[in-house]
């Protein structure tokens, strides 16, 4: 499987696994009977009270296909932005195949990406411009992902320290954001494959966190180091 080094904005280089056109295709079709099954439901769900549809036209016509335009809009385009936002990069469908969209930098995507992205997805890629462009791309990317500036990767569950958050009684030692956190995570993920890289990308995070908590640390000790960071960091939001 074909891999990619991100840089990430604390200037770590950090490898990621690209998602297979193969996992990538079967976590589209999940998510397209998931859309196809919410509106089956509606369909029976008028049925079931008997509404007739070309009656309601009849009557109320132009309020009848707005509204229909504005279900099915929602359904198509909202159900891969809301899904993005409350999974963090995740649909249902590349969460069952273990896949996430990112930003190019390694950062979480936020809401200005997931709708760029999603936006082409519906009036471009979905004719299957964007499958043939996975196709030429090294990236795997269709032409929402160049617009919205994402890539998907492929995640490796590992377990990684338990970060506390909640407790007010708890003395924190160290205060770290959100992307730090995320940094770190992914980084324990993938250590076991780092191989030679393993290494050198754990000194730079020591050297980043280092500096950036402003501790002295012997660079022998980098990896418990990182480990008190997550078992002792207040996640800031």
């Amino acid at each position: 499987m074909k891999t990619v080094k991100i840089t990430t904005p604390e200037n770590i280089e950090i490898e990621y696994r690209l998602a297979g056109l193969g996992a990538r295709g079967a976590a589209a079709v999940i998510d397209l009977l998931i859309q196809a099954a919410v509106i089956s439901v509606i369909i029976l769900a008028l049925m079931a009270f008997q509404i007739n549809p070309r009656d309601l036209v009849d009557e109320y016509s132009g309020w009848i296909i707005g509204g229909i335009i504005l279900l099915i809009w929602l359904i198509v385009y909202g159900y891969f932005i809301i899904f993005e936002m409350v999974m963090n990069g995740r649909t249902p469908g590349k969460k069952f195949f273990k896949l996430r969209t990112i930003r190019n930098n390694g950062q979480p995507i936020t809401i200005r990406h997931s709708i760029i992205r999603n936006l082409f997805r519906i009036i471009i890629d979905t004719y299957a411009i964007g499958i043939i462009l996975m196709f030429f791309s090294n990236k795997h990317k269709r032409i929402g992902d160049y617009v919205g500036a994402t890539i998907v990767v492929a995640e490796e569950e590992k377990d990684v320290p338990q970060v506390i958050v909640s407790r007010q009684d708890k003395k924190y030692t160290y205060s770290i954001t959100q992307e730090e956190y995320q940094l770190l995570k992914d980084y324990y993920r993938r250590k076991d494959s780092l191989e030679e890289n393993k290494e050198k990308l754990e000194k730079e995070l020591g050297d980043y966190f280092a500096k950036r908590l402003d501790t002295l640390k012997d660079e022998r000790e980098y990896g418990k180091f990182l480990d008190e960071i997550l078992e002792q960091g207040l996640v800031s939001k």
